[in-house]
């Protein structure tokens, strides 16, 4: 046979092994731990200048459940998180070492699509996070008192998951449809009231890039941000959430089973 035969061969062979799909997982379950950084910040409704904010660290544990079949794709993501936060502000003075508590879950539906050696899937579904806050019976630097603060989101999460063999890139817009947040005034002074607001607008976005490795675990690089906007009135009309940040970014480290 010669050399010119052989040559013809062994590209036809690379085209075919190009050209084949890598057999994507079909099912996947993923559990693991996180850490990572947290900027909350609220700015004031009029002139959008700096009202106060809260950065420290998050620690937590998450889990994924994915199932696709030739046409449809269904999935469950979960994390628990706790850290702690240090509170600074352009009139109460910081605090420092505010503890931090995080719930987050997501349902999944879309369409997979095939392309010899990626998979590309659209997708949407439903989201609910609840924060925690806890800053009750702390003072600041200027002997403000804290209180503690909860956080519900509902939303709508559209996306779109790429894959490859062994890296994957995931990217969401979080369409808010609801939140309300509840603060403890009463940790103050049992003379003010809780307070309840309901947000009605706002957007996040979260970005992904998840890297597999061959003994059945694998790292992943995130970033969540949302954007809320100034809330309704409490029932008393006198009472507003302002509009705030909040911005997450960190390592996932996760295992196969």
């Amino acid at each position: 046979m010669s050399l010119k035969k052989i040559s013809i061969l062994n590209l036809i062979s690379i085209l075919f092994i190009l050209n084949q799909s890598f057999g994507f997982e079909n099912d996947k379950s993923e559990f693991g731990f996180y850490i990572g950084t947290k900027i909350y910040e609220e700015r004031h409704p009029i002139d959008n200048s700096f009202f106060m904010s809260q950065e420290g660290y998050m620690i937590g544990l998450n889990t994924s459940t994915e199932n696709y079949n030739n046409k449809s794709y269904f999935g469950i993501k979960t994390r628990a998180a706790a850290g702690e936060v240090d509170y600074k502000s352009a009139g109460t003075g910081t605090m420092s070492g505010i503890p931090d508590y995080q719930l987050e879950g997501t349902a999944y539906i879309g369409l997979p699509y095939d392309n010899n050696n990626s998979r590309i899937t659209f997708f949407s579904g439903l989201g609910l996070r609840y924060l925690l806050n806890a800053s009750g019976l702390k003072l600041s630097s200027t002997g403000h008192s804290g209180y503690d603060r909860e956080s519900r989101y509902v939303y709508l999460p559209f996306g779109i998951n790429y894959e490859l063999e062994k890296i994957e890139f995931r990217g969401e817009y979080l369409y808010f449809l609801y939140g309300q947040q509840k603060s403890y005034l009463s940790d103050v002074s049992t003379n003010y009231p809780d307070i309840t607001n309901d947000q009605e607008e706002g957007s996040g976005i979260k970005l992904t890039a998840k890297f597999y490795r061959d003994s059945g675990f694998g790292y992943e690089l995130y970033m969540d941000y949302w954007d809320i906007a100034d809330s309704k009135l409490d029932v008393t009309g006198n009472f507003m959430e302002p509009r705030n940040t909040t911005s997450e970014t960190g390592l996932r480290i996760f295992w196969k089973y």
